[in-house]
Formats: C-alpha cells, structure tokens, sequence
C-alpha cells in the first residue's frame, strides 16, 4: 500500500522490460506533482530516447489543482503508428470530446499553477507531519505506512481489525469521519485503512481526532 516514487534506474528498466516482450508501457501520471518530502518524481519519458516510442504517458491537471469536474486530460504518444491507434479508439468510443473550459484551464494550470503547487505542498507535508505524529503517539496498534507521493495516507490497522470495511463503517458511525478501506483495493486492503489529507489543516486536525476516538472505541468493543 505504500505509495512509492519511482527512481529512474526503475523506471529505465521498467521501459527496457516493456520493450524487449512487446507490452505498451501506459503510464498514469496524474499525481506526478503531488511528491512530499523533498523527492523528485520521475516521468516515463526521462528514460533513453529509443525506448520513448513504447511509452503513453497520461496526465491531468485535476489532481494537483483540485479541478476534477473539467473532466480535463491529456494522452501524450511520441510514436505516430500507436497514437493513430489510441486516437482513433478514443474518438470511436466519443472520449475525446473536451468542454468549453477544459483545455483553457489546463493552459492555465500548467503555466502560471508554479506557486499554487508550491504552496499546496507546503500544506501537503505539514497536513502529514501532525498526522503521524498525532497516530503514532495516540495509536499504538496503528502503523503508518505511506510513502512521499500524493495527499493519501495509508494505515497498517492489522492489529485493530481484519476488516477494514467494518473498521471504516464503524469509524463514520461513531464520529462522522469517512475513510476508505483498503479492501475495495483486493489484495491485502483488509489491513488497511485511506485518509485523504488534501485539506486545510483545521479540518486535518479534527478529522485525525475523530479518527483516534473512533478506534479506540472500536478496540474496546
């Protein structure tokens, strides 16, 4: 569940893997910008120019500047032959049909967002910084187990519970606080637990206070 960043050695060896067995590597990068703690995110196309023409590489300003209803993203395929293929798929299915504000406001984003960015993030690591140290010093069964790429927080709950779907239920009844489990992620999602901290500190202090209070209740249950 740890939301990793990728280095270039990895993702130069990923590109190299996809080529030599014939797989279209498909890169979603929609929470590239979002990269805490002082770590560089790596785009797929930062590998040698001979392994570009494998690559899609998909991004959108809706993550980084909170603009999701624009319904705004873009495809980017250096390969001719392949983008001919997408684009014709895309059209055929009527995907490629952005509105009135969609690509103005991705302009917009891209070009004149810098400070906007800077300062999200500033707010992005401190919103972190009180998070872990609030659950590591009020809860002791509970392991944080993020990593420094986007807003979302994940929590090892293993030790509370091994399902996480109850967990989460119980938590929004006993205190209005709406976390995802992991569960609807497969795997072992069981264990864990999503916070979104992509907010003004205020609502991230009182939504971590719900968060201890609802499970300690649960603990105790």
């Amino acid at each position: 569940m740890v939301k990793i960043v990728w280095t270039p050695t990895e993702v130069e060896r990923i590109a190299s893997l996809c080529q030599k067995y014939h797989v279209i590597l498909l890169s979603d990068e929609i929470h590239g910008d979002l990269v805490r703690d002082n770590v560089k995110y790596t785009p797929a196309f930062s590998v040698s120019e001979a392994l570009r023409d494998n690559i899609i590489s998909l991004v959108s300003p809706s993550k980084t500047f909170n603009v999701a209803a624009l319904h705004a993203a873009t495809v980017i395929i250096p390969d001719e032959n392949l983008r001919y293929i997408v684009n014709r798929g895309l059209n055929s299915d009527e995907l490629a049909e952005p509105n009135l504000l969609a690509i103005p406001a991705t302009i917009a984003a891209y070009t004149e967002g810098f400070s906007w960015l800077h300062e999200l993030l500033v707010i992005i690591n401190r919103n972190f910084n009180y998070a872990e140290k609030e659950i590591t010093n009020n809860l002791e069964d509970v392991k944080i187990v993020s990593g420094p790429a986007t807003y979302l927080l994940w929590l090892d709950v293993s030790k509370v519970s091994s399902n996480s779907q109850e967990l989460a239920d119980y938590i929004r009844k006993e205190t209005g606080l709406i976390v995802s489990p992991g569960s609807i992620y497969r795997g072992n999602g069981n264990k864990f637990l999503r916070l979104n901290l992509a907010s003004p500190i205020s609502m991230v202090e009182d939504g971590i206070k719900r968060l201890i209070s609802g499970i300690k209740k649960y603990s105790k249950k």
